[in-house]
């Protein structure tokens, strides 16, 4: 009886506790950012086919685009080999420096735990010393004669309790002195160990950074060769052409695989959170949507926000990722879909950090900001398709609060 109280309790307090979260409110993120659990019991098998037809319908793609797009010259190629090669080197250092830190985390602990255990072995071996001192001073007179000598027997079993107490203590504390000397060994032993650690991860970082500066050499270079062969041959508007040729091509071949996949379900569908979510990264939008690209009689299907290199780009809404990779014209480039046929494309990103299949949830860090395939400027193109059309992203998202440093 008293135990279905307490659990008729636990559970009472338990819906209190929820119900006056959901009075005080949570952020806009937050909400948007909670999938109902019954999406994700479709069986994996399925999902994983359904996962499996929208790889396949995507290297058709770039097949497609290998095979019909000859006019493509090798500095073209080559950036996107340096830019994918960039993606890859950064997440490999951040992966180190994370390791690193947690190393030195580590590292710090077993110096705390090292001291601790010596500051304990030192006073356990003062203590023993002073044992054994008084042990030598007793042992002038031989045991058997300091019990001869005890006329009282209250006295003398007073003496062999004493005796008995004064060995058992005595053995305790050589058994603890010895297990502190095993522990400190132990702890040498690991603090070595990962002191070793960090000096790879070191050595690996800076392995890295070379290759990481060798690549971004080389990027600027091939993207400098690239501008000045698209400006003596006048293509600027082709490659734009191409460039949007391409998008489209990708968002139809998807398409049909996007609508096979299971939709997200969440607490706040898209729809109803219009207005209500935020741009994927604080800056200043410096081209808005529909307005006129310079030099092309073409408009801008999205938004161009000038951001600083490395921003964190965030996921709008909980949704499925569907396409994670480099893209002619938009270099590495993110196409979330959410379900109800809306779909949200990042573009020019440095770092990619969630891969075809991976769901996400609104908020969360999936790139970071760059200038790959070609931009001029750092800084994130940004759609959301409605239907496989672009509409206008400010009247969906608010703008983000930049970051407090």
């Amino acid at each position: 009886m008293t135990t279905n109280l307490s659990l008729r309790h636990i559970i009472c307090s338990s819906l209190a506790i929820c119900l006056a979260f959901a009075a005080a409110g949570f952020q806009a993120e937050s909400v948007l950012a909670e999938p109902v659990l019954a999406e994700q019991s479709k069986d994996p098998k399925v999902l994983e086919k359904q996962l499996k037809d929208l790889e396949i319908e995507i290297n058709k793609f770039r097949q497609m685009l290998d095979t019909t797009s000859g006019e493509r010259s090798k500095l073209e190629k080559n950036l996107q080999t340096n830019e994918q090669s960039i993606n890859e080197l950064m997440k490999k250092i951040e992966t180190i420096q994370q390791q690193l830190q947690q190393g030195a985390n580590k590292v710090s602990s077993l110096r705390r735990n090292q001291a601790d255990l010596e500051t304990a072995r030192q006073g356990q071996q003062t203590y023993l010393a002073r044992q054994i001192r008084a042990a030598y001073e007793m042992g002038n007179q031989p045991f058997i004669k300091v019990l001869l000598n005890q006329e009282d027997p209250n006295q003398l079993d007073r003496m062999l309790t004493y005796y008995g107490y004064f060995n058992r203590a005595r053995a305790e504390q050589i058994d603890h002195y010895r297990a502190t000397i095993a522990e400190l060994e132990q702890v040498t032993l690991a603090l070595d160990a990962e002191n070793q650690l960090l000096t790879d991860n070191r050595s690996r970082l800076l392995d890295e950074e070379q290759r990481l500066q060798l690549s971004r050499r080389d990027k600027q270079q091939n993207l400098a060769g690239l501008n000045r062969e698209i400006a003596a041959a006048g293509t600027e508007i082709k490659k734009l052409s191409q460039s949007r040729q391409a998008l489209e091509g990708l968002l139809t071949r998807i398409k049909d695989s996007v609508l096979a996949l299971s939709s997200p379900a969440v607490a706040v569908s898209f729809t109803r959170s219009k207005g209500k979510m935020q741009l994927p990264v604080a800056g200043t939008i410096l081209n808005g949507y529909g307005s006129q690209r310079a030099n092309a009689n073409l408009k801008w299907n999205g938004i161009f926000i000038a951001a600083n290199e490395g921003e964190p780009v965030y996921a709008i809404h909980y949704g499925r990722v569907v396409f994670s990779d480099w893209l002619r014209g938009f270099g590495l480039l993110m196409i979330i879909s959410h379900g109800e046929g809306y779909m949200s494309l990042y573009g020019h990103n440095q770092v990619l950090y969630r891969e075809t299949g991976d769901w996400v949830q609104a908020g969360e860090n999936i790139a970071t900001v760059g200038d790959s395939g070609g931009q001029g400027q750092m800084g994130l193109y940004f759609e959301i398709r409605d239907g496989g059309k672009p509409t206008n992203p400010q009247q969906w998202c608010q703008t983000r609060k930049r970051r407090t440093t």
